[in-house]
């Protein structure tokens, strides 16, 4: 059976179904359970904890959950997500070529920035590359007061540990928080302005969701973000080092109205081209 898009739509029979295997955590849904939800808008989605997936689906979309689940398909025709490749790993994933054994597996790959779309082509595997992204219901603005000079949406850890510390000794009145699902928009939108410090060779979730909650961002720079079409300064401030991050805090405190019209394009943009239906709606299309 052969897909098509049209219009922006997959054209695909009304039976179609599709099976999601991964781990889904109850306090965050995650990669695997937001692209079920943008999949969820186009045809019949069914999730399944990695072993446990029935025959007689459509199409199996595996989605890696890091290092503690090595993943070979039950069932066929099989499309990997290799979220977590990435050329400079961390402490808790794999070494790419760990990722990239695992994708022998697969009948299709994915992975989530150029680099590690370009480690996988330099040794002559085809592995496109299907970013993250926000969801609307999960990440949006809530009408609560802005109370918090900046919101840091890291985990603390790492590097991370001294931007944080710069963060509170210069703006005491920030706050690192993280909650999950619902919540998590919540907190954010409590922020004047919310930081990510990337690592690795990825644009993170928080990118998106940050954007899509419409809280003004800053974020570390990446060659990727101008693949996404995020321009800086139209919808989010860059920085490279602590001393300029500390810098565009400052400037987010004196041009508040300013900022908040960086954050509303923002948000604009990312519902326009950057949801989990956008990216189900390209993992489609690379299949038809």
């Amino acid at each position: 059976m052969r897909l098509s898009l049209c219009a922006g739509e997959a054209m695909i029979p009304a039976d179609y179904r599709i099976a999601i295997i991964c781990n889904l955590l109850p306090e965050f849904l995650g990669y695997g359970g937001f692209l079920q939800r943008g999949l969820q808008r186009i045809c019949q989605t069914q999730h399944f904890v990695p072993g446990e997936e029935l025959e007689g689906y459509d199409e199996y979309w595996y989605i890696d959950d890091g290092p503690t689940a090595y993943m070979e398909p039950k069932y066929r025709p099989a499309t990997y997500f290799a979220m977590d490749l990435v050329v400079k790993p961390y402490w808790w994933l794999d070494p790419a070529e760990h990722y990239f054994e695992r994708m022998g597996n697969f009948d299709r790959n994915f992975t989530t920035s150029t680099a590690s779309m370009q480690y996988c082509a330099d040794r002559g595997m085809d592995a496109p590359m299907i970013g993250f992204a926000a969801d609307p219901d999960y990440h949006k603005p809530h009408d609560v007061k802005r109370e918090y000079d900046w919101i840091a949406v890291w985990h603390n850890c790492g590097d991370r540990i001294d931007a944080t510390a710069a963060a509170y000794n210069a703006f005491p009145g920030g706050r690192w928080l993280w909650a999950g699902n619902e919540l998590y928009a919540d907190y954010i939108s409590r922020g004047k302005c919310a930081l990510n410090y990337l690592r690795g060779d990825i644009v993170n979730m928080r990118t998106f969701e940050v954007m899509a909650i419409g809280t003004p961002l800053i974020n570390s720079r990446h060659e990727d973000m101008d693949y996404y079409g995020f321009v800086e300064g139209e919808h989010y401030l860059g920085f490279e080092t602590v001393p300029e991050m500390l810098d565009q805090i400052a400037w987010v405190q004196t041009n508040r109205d300013e900022a908040n019209q960086m954050a509303l394009r923002a948000r604009e943009f990312v519902l326009s081209k950057h949801t989990y239906y956008h990216r189900a709606l390209e993992v489609l299309g690379d299949n038809s």
